[in-house]
This record gives structure tokens, C-alpha cells and sequence, in this order.
């Protein structure tokens, strides 16, 4: 057996102690509990370190020092610190986690940035706030004196609006936290600008349409698709009409589409997260333009995702309003033969999912028919065998068929089928009135549709 020497374990502690870093830090009120360092890979998060706090609540966590990046501190009790880790050691001081204006950074000078940064952003806020709200109330109250006090208020505004800009240009342009800051109170900033301030929009728009979302630091920054996210709120609460709220829509998609087509991997991600965004919302026009955009792109090196591209494919061909296929329901009796609004529905008995939204589907039904709802249910199976189809639905109070052929049936693959179970709402023509995201959807549609 090799004989490990004193040296040898100097040697090699010292080799981690190059290829790692530390945060450590003092917290007695949570003495004993355990401690979680954990990072962002875009919208994942995965632990970086873990330790348990010592009976005094001091606590020493390794992290590797390739990550540099934000990630969040979190202690047993749920409470949490986001801490910026710069690949140099951070020391911090305090009683709780949660007591952020008690704690300390005596190492981690990014850190100490990024602490004032926060709070001062936060003060002004609060401060623009009081000053815009000044600003109304004189210049609608004819009693008060005007002149001198808008001329104070004005110049106390434009000095709050400048202080960020005075504050970032202090910090070093290599720094982590000077490519950060501005995102993080882009962000802040949008829902203020939709409740208070919408003359800030066209800005915050402009401000998005700059960003380069290849930027490595966004990978791990957890800013990337909240970023995202709150931009296209802006734009649907930005209180313009439908058709100019959709065409700045587009124009945004447009933008990320070209920005991110040198990156396969995050251009698939992106575009099934904007998919998702816009279905979830009910912004299918802003999504039947991303769908046109991704299926017809010409001289891009990127390619798209094969269930990405299904998913696209489904919503060009089956877009509202359109007709939708017609399906050979039995060997006497198609689809358009019914002649009623119709609830399509793909599943399968051996779907868990479908199983449970089976028993929901019962509910909404029953209470359909006592309402005299006008509309009928036809259920399209995606079972192989005979036997297991009819055990399963012979007792469901609505139609049900099947042609043993699962994903290869013709009804599945002219409806784009890539999950099961699916709907579709369709009028007595066929013609495409709903994608419903599930049964709750189609229930809160009816009344006001059928």
C-alpha cells in the first residue's frame, strides 16, 4: 500500500484550495441548521456546496471556481441570500439570513457594491415615488404655488433619475455586477413603468431591443428568462391596441430570434419558452408569428428542435379560425357529419394524465348538459388494444373512438398530436375556435362564446 505523507496532504489541500473558493460567514441565530449554495444554469438551478452551520452558527462552503455568476444562499429555515460570487472569497456577518440590513460583507468587495447598489436603488424608488406624486398634485391643485416648488420637484426628479447611471459608472466595466445592475433594474423597472410610470415605456422597450442575450453572464446571472418574461408583459399591458400591441410583439421576437441564431442550444430554448409564454397567455397571434418565423427561416445555420418544430407545425396548420381536418370516426360516420360545436379530445387509457383529467372531464360535462351547453364531446384514443379501449370508456358518457394505431393514426398526425391528452375547441364547421390549455379553460370560455 502506498504511504500517504504529510506533504502529500498539503500538496493536495492546497490543490483545492486553487481550484476552489470560499463563502464563509457567521449567523448564530441559525446555529445547527444546514446551509445550500446553490447556482443558476439559465432556468436551472443546481447546488454549488453545502455545510451545517456549528453550534456558534459559523459555516465555511467551497465552490468551484469556475463559476462566477449570482447564486442564492439559503439556510434551513427557507431564508435567503443572493450573493454574487467573483471568484474571490466572501466573508459575511450577521445574526440571520433573513436580517438583511444586519449583515456584512468584510470580504467580497462585489458584494458590498452590489449590497448598496440594492438599497439605494430601493431609496430611490420610494423617493422618485414621493417626488412624481408632488409633481401631480401641483400641477392639478390650482390653490398651491406652483412655479418654485415644480422647479425643485423637477431637478430632484432628474437627479434620481441620473444616480443610477452616476452609480454604475463607478464600478469597474470588468465587473460582474456592471453588466448586471442595469438588467436587474430593467426588471424592477417594467412593472412600475405598466401601474405608474408609462411614459418609461418606449425606453424600457428600447433598452430590451439592445441587450445581447448571447452574453455569457447570462448564463448565470437567473435574469435571462425573467427578462424575458417581463418584457412581454410590458408590451401586452403597454395600452396600445391589439394590433399595434401585436406588432411590438413581433418586432421583440424578431429581435431575439436574430440575436440568438449563433447559439442552437439556447435559440431552441428560447423559442419553446416564448411558445409557451404566448399560449399560456392567449397571445396566439404573437405566437402563430414566432411559428412563421421558425418554419420559414432562410440562411440560418441553426437548427430547430425536432418536438420544437411539431409543436410550430401544429399551431401554422391548425391556427384559429382556420378549418380544421376532417377525422374518419367509424367506418360510417366523419367528424364533419356531426354538425355541433365539438370538443376534441386526444388521449389514451394508459395516459396518467389523461386518467386524471378523465374524472374532470366527467364534472365539466355533466354540468355542460345541465346548462344545455352546445356542445359535444368526441374523444380520439391513442390505445393499441381492442380489449383495454373498450374496458376503459364504455361506461363515459361521451363518444369515444379508436383505431389501434397510437401516434401513427391519421387523426394524430394531421392534428399534430406530440402530447397526450390535448384539446381543441371546434365549431359546428369545423372551424378552429380555442387551443384550450386544459379543461378549465374551456369552461371559462363557454359561457361567453357558446
Amino acid at each position: 500500500m502506498k504511504k500517504i505523507t504529510l506533504t502529500s496532504l498539503v500538496i493536495f489541500a492546497a490543490a483545492v484550495q486553487v481550484l476552489s473558493q470560499t463563502v464563509e460567514g457567521s449567523l448564530p441565530q441559525q446555529a445547527g441548521q444546514a446551509i445550500t449554495l446553490t447556482g443558476f444554469d439559465y432556468d436551472i438551478t443546481s447546488p454549488l456546496g453545502k455545510t451545517t452551520l456549528d453550534s456558534l452558527g459559523n459555516f465555511t462552503i467551497n465552490y468551484d471556481l469556475k463559476y462566477k455568476g449570482m447564486a442564492i444562499l439559503t439556510a434551513q429555515d427557507n431564508s435567503k441570500l443572493i450573493i454574487l460570487l467573483d471568484g474571490k472569497n466572501i466573508t459575511i456577518q450577521g445574526t440571520h439570513l433573513g436580517d438583511k440590513d444586519g449583515l456584512q460583507y468584510v470580504k467580497g468587495k462585489q458584494n458590498q457594491e452590489f449590497v448598496y447598489m440594492a438599497r439605494m436603488q430601493a431609496w430611490n424608488d420610494k423617493a422618485y415615488a414621493g417626488w412624481r406624486y408632488l409633481k401631480e398634485l401641483y400641477q392639478k391643485d390650482t390653490l398651491l404655488t406652483k412655479e418654485e416648488a415644480l422647479t425643485v420637484i423637477h431637478k430632484e426628479i432628474n437627479r434620481i433619475e441620473s444616480a443610477n447611471a452616476r452609480a454604475l459608472n463607478q464600478l469597474s466595466p470588468q465587473s460582474y455586477l456592471y453588466w448586471y445592475a442595469p438588467l436587474r433594474k430593467l426588471i424592477s423597472d417594467m412593472p412600475q413603468s405598466i401601474h405608474n410610470y408609462p411614459e418609461r415605456i418606449p425606453e424600457n422597450i428600447r433598452e430590451f431591443r439592445t441587450i445581447d442575450f448571447t452574453h455569457h453572464h447570462f448564463k448565470t446571472s437567473g435574469l435571462f428568462y425573467e427578462l424575458i418574461e417581463e418584457h412581454y408583459l410590458l408590451l401586452e399591458n403597454m395600452g396600445q391596441s391589439f394590433d399595434s400591441m401585436y406588432a411590438q410583439m413581433n418586432i421583440s421576437t424578431d429581435y431575439l430570434i436574430e440575436n440568438l441564431r449563433s447559439n442552437d442550444s439556447l435559440f431552441n430554448q428560447v423559442s419553446e419558452s416564448l411558445f409557451k409564454l404566448f399560449e399560456k397567455r392567449n397571445l396566439f397571434p404573437a405566437a402563430a408569428h414566432l411559428s412563421e418565423r421558425l418554419l420559414n427561416q432562410k440562411d440560418c445555420s441553426c437548427e430547430l428542435d425536432k418536438d420544437l418544430q411539431k409543436k410550430l407545425q401544429k399551431y401554422g396548420a391548425l391556427e384559429v379560425g382556420h378549418t380544421a381536418p376532417d377525422i374518419q370516426l367509424s367506418e360510417n360516420l366523419k367528424l364533419s357529419d356531426l354538425q355541433q360545436n365539438v370538443l376534441l379530445v386526444f388521449g389514451a387509457s394508459t395516459c396518467p394524465a389523461c386518467q386524471k383529467e378523465a374524472l374532470e372531464l366527467m364534472q365539466f360535462y355533466d354540468s355542460w348538459k345541465e346548462a344545455n351547453t352546445p356542445l359535444e364531446i368526441i374523444y380520439i384514443s391513442l390505445d393499441t388494444d381492442q380489449e383495454t379501449f373498450q374496458t376503459a370508456f364504455q361506461n363515459a358518457p361521451w363518444q369515444s373512438y379508436c383505431d389501434f394505431k397510437a401516434w401513427n393514426s391519421p387523426a394524430v398526425q394531421d392534428y399534430y398530436v406530440y402530447a397526450t391528452p390535448t384539446y381543441l375547441l371546434l365549431d359546428q364547421n369545423r372551424k378552429i375556435l380555442l387551443h384550450p390549455r386544459s379543461l378549465a379553460h374551456v369552461n371559462a370560455w363557454i359561457p361567453g362564446k357558446l
